[in-house]
């Protein structure tokens, strides 16, 4: 093939990205410069298929660990819900409780067990769907 088809194909896929959205189709159309220099250069269509198939498996490798290392990291979202007072419905044995926040009710713990049964919490920490809270003795209820 000659050098203008190669680039013709690479920009082909460039565009196709368009429609994936996933970077593959974007660096393999890149890995197609390879065989445009390698045809500019008088290689063997074998040779240009080679350094293609070079390019291409460089390329997509480099992709991948870009992306599995941008999704190795935390999250960085910050909690807003930890200082927040809640409301405390009820209280169970256990030291847990169902607890009114956003208008909505949820299942809270105690931070620690030996901690009063209190109307109002704070919110310490958020375990998946449930509240951590720390809770004071209500100086008004004596």
């Amino acid at each position: 093939m000659t050098f203008v088809s190669w680039l013709v194909f690479g920009i082909l896929f460039m565009f196709s990205e368009f429609a994936t959205g996933t970077l593959y189709l974007l660096v393999i159309g890149l890995a197609f410069v390879y065989p445009a220099i390698a045809a500019y250069l008088d290689a063997s269509s074998s040779m240009q298929l080679t350094v293609l198939g070079a390019g291409t498996v460089v390329h997509v490798m480099i992709v991948a660990i870009l992306r599995r290392r941008k999704a190795s990291g935390k999250p960085a979202a910050v909690r807003t819900d930890v200082g927040q007072r809640v409301e405390v419905i009820e209280w169970r044995d256990e030291g847990s409780a169902r607890v009114m926040y956003r208008g909505v009710e949820w299942e809270a713990d105690k931070l620690r067990a030996e901690m009063p049964d209190a109307a109002h919490g704070i919110i310490k920490s958020v375990q998946g769907s449930r509240l951590v809270i720390i809770t004071e003795a209500d100086p008004l209820a004596d």
